[in-house]
């Protein structure tokens, strides 16, 4: 963010790890929420060893990393399959990290701009590419993390080793251009097939790159296992919204002394925050998300999204 200092943080509302700014275009100090933690200061500190084959293990998790990642990028069912069919170093039960796993290796004190290397330790080997900006950089690595939301399972979670690019535009003058913007170390998100093509200045409010075809890095060990069935995502959210919109609201509940929402609150709230025209519904240039959703949640064909219509769960938004 031209050089702007920032703070790694985890945005509870979508699960994603970023650099966040820590002054507001006024230049006044940006506040968050902290969780607090105590016990074991080990917890995070890798243990590495190199087993001279090719593999590292990290004795401090109990996982084998391969040292070398894939070498090119993939989509992630072919990164799936990249994972059930290699057979390396005398083993082959080889798979995908989750995200928890690959998060486990990121080296935060590593990073392009700092020390010329992708964010990991110098034992393991990172393929070099030529970023969105056309200088040398390190890849998104793909991890077996379904980024699932109230509409779909589409996504994936992946972890920037290199530069978080985004392409932002100036409010003054609208010229747009690919900065780091959430840095070395985040976690987003990208679809896991399609054409990266159709994304020429990425996504999301901060212009988020997407690659789809994104690096490798495989491991094995730990206390994984493999899942054959889990809950179905639905394929009609229309028809989703139009049986929630039908059903009586639930009892209300209490959680941590804070009160219930309802649907009719959490649609409310969705058509406050995008409506800018004050007309009480959302219209396709109001609304922030992907043009594609929006005939999604527009039921009656209208036009306009209105509070019954609106998501019930929580709305993604513009990150904060």
């Amino acid at each position: 963010m031209k050089g702007a200092k920032t703070d790694f943080g985890v945005n509870f509302a979508d699960g994603r790890i970023k650099g966040y700014g820590l002054m507001n275009p006024r230049g006044r100090e940006k506040t968050f929420f902290v969780l607090y933690v105590r016990g074991n200061p080990d917890y995070g500190v890798n243990a590495f060893k190199d087993n001279g084959d090719g593999t590292i293990a990290d004795t401090a998790t109990g996982l084998t990393w391969m040292q070398a990642d894939s070498g090119e990028g993939m989509d992630w069912p072919a990164a799936l399959a990249y994972a059930e069919g290699m057979e390396f170093a005398g083993h082959s039960d080889w798979r995908l990290p989750n995200a928890k796993e690959l998060q486990s290796i990121i080296d935060y004190t590593r990073s392009p701009d700092t020390t010329d290397s992708a964010a990991i330790d110098p034992l393991f080997e990172a393929t070099a590419i030529t970023n969105e900006q056309g200088v040398k950089d390190y890849g998104h690595y793909w991890t077996s993390s379904t980024h699932a939301s109230s509409r779909n399972g589409a996504q994936a979670v992946y972890f920037a080793f290199g530069r978080s690019l985004g392409y932002m535009k100036d409010r003054r003058t609208g010229e747009g251009a690919w900065l780091d913007v959430h840095g070395a170390g985040s976690q987003r998100s990208d679809p896991k097939v399609g054409d990266a093509s159709k994304f020429p200045q990425g996504r999301g409010p901060q212009g988020d790159a997407i690659r789809i075809d994104n690096m490798v890095r495989l491991v094995r060990g730990g206390e994984a296992v493999l899942v054959t069935d889990g809950p179905k995502l639905d394929s009609n959210p229309k028809q989703k919204l139009a049986s929630q919109q039908q059903m009586p609201d639930p009892a209300p509940t209490m959680e941590a002394g804070r009160p219930p929402m309802s649907v009719g609150s959490a649609g409310a709230n969705f058509v406050k925050r995008l409506d800018r025209n004050g007309d009480g519904k959302v219209s396709k240039s109001e609304f922030d998300g992907p043009k594609t959703h929006f005939s999604e949640f527009d039921s009656n064909g209208d036009g306009f999204i209105t509070e019954t219509e609106a998501p019930t769960g929580p709305p993604k938004g513009p990150s904060r």
